[in-house]
């Protein structure tokens, strides 16, 4: 029972998915772990490191919005869903990656702070709980500090990321939708040609790639292995046992992170996650909360513009 409701918040599958074949046996060994002992199942995230830096193009500014809200009443609506079946429920701790890649894209950590404390207030709701690199390594660590020994522990060489990327199916799915969304975050910043932005979001998406497959390692041996947490993950991945992928927000069409678009909803109440420059050419009208914008809405229906 707790295999199916959890399946019931899973990403669609995609073409390199192994659940039917292998990953539901080993989820549902994994669950057992917990109940057998009657405690909460734990499940970890890594992600919500903070917004796009293009909120020309894609977001709406540096801090958490409508996306990220919907995000933390989709968990409390799977713990509650889960909690129909299993008293204890589930735990899920979420990983902020911020700290981890912005010195990348210039984005400062009083950035990613801010978009942090709004996201731990956000998941309040929820049984969550939001960890940064701080609570892995000394808190008296700057955080370059943490980055070089992070680096020193469980860093990847270029070579590696090459053979990872040509020989693992879900890294390679990563690298190709990382850089999608470089290309988009990047375009901020008028490249002189098509060419040139294409190049830079290689480049950079293989950056990020390095440190999220770092920091990965460390929430694998800290969180995941000597615990049997549940790893989740809002990116396509095989669901072979390693990761499960799972959709942020409970919306047939919001396939995007709320860090990489903004929410649109129509005149029924139909969500759909979007690019802020898509919305607004699609006459969505940006909405405010607490003086914040916040999302956007329409009373035209998704069918007459082709969202």
């Amino acid at each position: 029972m707790i295999e199916q409701v959890f399946k019931s918040f899973m990403a669609p599958p995609t073409a390199i998915d192994l659940y039917e074949e292998k990953g539901r046996a080993i989820l549902e060994s994994k669950i057992s772990k917990f109940t057998k002992c009657n405690l909460p199942i734990q499940m970890t995230l890594l992600g919500f490191p903070f917004k796009s830096i293009n909120h020309r193009d894609k977001t709406l500014g540096v801090l958490p919005d409508y996306g990220e809200e919907l995000s933390m009443l989709n968990f409390r609506n799977m713990s509650e869903k889960i909690k129909e079946v299993y008293k204890p429920g589930i735990k899920l701790t979420i990983i902020s990656d911020g700290y981890i890649f912005n010195h990348l894209m210039d984005v400062p950590d009083k950035e990613v702070q801010e978009y942090e404390e709004v996201v731990r207030d956000m998941s309040g709701i929820a049984p969550i709980e939001v960890l940064n690199p701080w609570d892995f390594y000394d808190r008296g660590m700057s955080m370059n500090s943490i980055r070089e020994k992070l680096s020193e522990q469980f860093g990847i060489t270029e070579l590696e990321l090459e053979k990872r990327i040509l020989f693992d199916p879900e890294v390679k799915a990563l690298y190709q939708g990382m850089i999608r969304f470089m290309q988009d975050d990047l375009a901020i910043l008028n490249y002189d040609s098509g060419n040139q932005l294409h190049k830079a979001a290689k480049k950079m998406a293989r950056q990020m790639m390095i440190w999220n497959e770092a920091y990965s390692a460390l929430i694998r041996t800290q969180l995941t292995e000597p615990l049997g947490a549940i790893r989740l993950s809002m990116h396509p991945s095989q669901n072979a046992g390693t990761k499960y992928s799972i959709k942020l927000i409970d919306a047939e069409r919001a396939n995007q992170s709320p860090w990489h678009s903004v929410i649109a909803v129509d005149a029924d109440g139909n969500i759909a996650t979007m690019k802020r420059k898509a919305a607004e050419e699609a006459g969505f009208e940006l909405q405010y909360k607490n003086n914040q914008p916040y999302y956007y809405e329409t009373e035209n229906r998704y069918s007459n513009i082709g969202i």
